[in-house]
């Protein structure tokens, strides 16, 4: 494996949600409380948002942002926590070692939405992505979109915790964003595919590239693309969700900064 992960690499992740997340309204508060009990430390450098240590992590708020160091195991990280959202964003800053890799969990309370793993892959210049999504029994299968310069590329439907495999992406780790919101909602984005009618609570992740291209395998073709969009399938009868409380990432990193990060409130929440 020879993917860069000794540099200082820069990424930035977006969660946007508009009804996603269930639960009664004064979950919230009670699940903040806990969370910031059971971490080991929590800190309030950004507005709305209390950063917790996850594991053995340490923050330490520094010039540039918030430095989250100590992510030697897959239990370290960092919890944002919020009391309602709609819309989370981070941008961080941050170097791999040679097992580096992170997951982001969006989470209602103790309820965890979907999350998204991301590792380098196998064979060089190759990057692995598994979405998991909750809104079904046994995990939601999803759809796979692929876009270029917002064009759609192809589509493929995949099983409930398919990973895919994209080569040639050796610089996705340095320069990326990876968004997570809700399929009624896709003004935000921009690269909706009007399928909102029949999927409305759909979580989806979309992970785009800044500098270069990948290509990814669809029924035997290899198709080129900049965007990838990761749609949960929704089941019949499953509860569309309003809102959301946090963001976990846990990380294998050397280097972890995080240089901003901010909260957008449901209508009428102040």
């Amino acid at each position: 494996m020879h993917l860069k992960r000794t540099g200082l690499l820069l990424a930035s992740m977006l969660l946007s949600i508009t009804g996603c997340a269930g639960g009664d309204d004064g979950q919230a508060a009670g699940s903040l409380s806990a969370q910031e009990s059971a971490a080991s430390q929590c800190v309030k450098k950004f507005e709305g948002i209390t950063s917790c240590a996850l594991g053995q992590a340490r923050l330490d708020s520094v010039a540039d942002g918030l430095a989250v160091s100590k992510l030697l195991t897959q239990k370290d990280g960092v919890s944002s926590n919020f009391t309602q959202a709609v819309k989370w964003e981070q941008r961080v800053a941050f170097s791999l070692g040679d097992k580096g890799g992170y997951q982001l969990a969006a989470r209602d309370g103790d309820q965890v939405v979907s999350t998204l793993k991301v590792t380098p892959g196998r064979e060089a210049n190759t990057v692995a992505m598994a979405p998991t999504f909750t809104g079904s029994p046994g995990g939601s299968a999803y759809r796979m979109n692929i876009y270029r310069g917002g064009v759609l590329q192809g589509s493929s439907h995949q099983p409930a915790g398919m990973m895919i495999v994209f080569h040639n992406w050796r610089d996705f780790l340095r320069w990326a964003e990876m968004h997570h919101h809700f399929l009624n909602d896709f003004d935000i984005d921009g690269l909706s595919t009007g399928s909102a009618d029949t999927n409305v609570g759909a979580c989806v992740w979309r992970v785009e590239s800044e500098k270069n291209t990948f290509t990814v395998d669809i029924d035997g073709k290899s198709i080129t693309g900049d965007s990838v969009e990761f749609i949960e399938t929704i089941a019949d009868g499953a509860y569309p969700y309003r809102h959301f409380t946090g963001i976990d990432t846990n990380a294998i990193a050397g280097q972890y900064t995080i240089r901003s990060e901010s909260v957008t409130l449901p209508t009428g929440v102040k």
